[in-house]
């Protein structure tokens, strides 16, 4: 499968433990058949949870990246759990994942993450040809104008995203198909990615430990 990856607009990222990845791959490909626009795997369309998408100036980048293994070091981390199978449904973006819940340092950490990578942020990159904003609410408007991203406070929702799909119907008949399981696991590190298609971790560029 050919995968455009944008230049230079990355995604900072937890990416799950081995069983974690394992079960989200499974998910994907008994989806896929559900007319998905594309399946998780190891190699590409990786299963990841975004923290925060950021475009950044070629010039820029090797500062970012000191800046991130400046926040992240020391940082207490906590424990995560898989937590739902759900739906996203709001027109024109149809998609099921595997939510992760959002725990206090959770939320602290992605706020820090964005409040010291901000900086270093490309507003001149054009991200509005990339978001797809027609349902989104005044206040996902105003984080977009703000932090470059819609999903802050109440709209940052930790997940997997496991397909995306062309119509509500399809989202739903997938769905319904699979199972749930539980997992728990502790992040040991962060890593940064290149961005494709439907805001999908294509390549790791850095792996940073807490």
């Amino acid at each position: 499968m050919s995968v455009k990856i944008h230049k230079n607009f990355f995604d900072i990222v937890i990416l799950p433990p081995k069983e974690i990845r394992n079960y989200s791959i499974d998910l994907s490909q008994k989806s896929y058949k559900y007319n998905a626009k594309w399946v998780l795997s190891k190699k590409s369309f990786l299963p990841h949870i975004s923290l925060y998408h950021i475009p950044i100036e070629e010039k820029k980048f090797d500062r970012f990246i000191a800046e991130i293994e400046k926040t992240v070091k020391g940082f207490k981390t906590g424990e995560l759990k898989t937590t739902e199978l759900k739906q996203y449904i709001s027109k024109p973006i149809f998609a099921n994942s595997l939510m992760i819940n959002k725990p206090k340092w959770l939320r602290e950490f992605y706020l820090k993450i964005i409040k010291k990578t901000m900086p270093y942020f490309d507003w001149n990159y054009g991200l509005e040809k990339l978001w797809k904003s027609a349902g989104w609410s005044k206040n996902m408007q105003k984080n977009f104008q703000k932090y470059g991203t819609p999903f802050v406070g109440k709209h940052f929702t930790p997940h997997i995203t496991l397909n995306m799909f062309k119509n509500k119907n399809d989202t739903i008949k997938a769905l319904n198909t699979l199972k749930f399981k539980q997992f728990y696991f502790r992040p040991k590190t962060i890593y940064v990615c290149k961005l494709g298609e439907g805001f999908s971790c294509q390549k790791i560029v850095k792996e940073i430990f807490f």
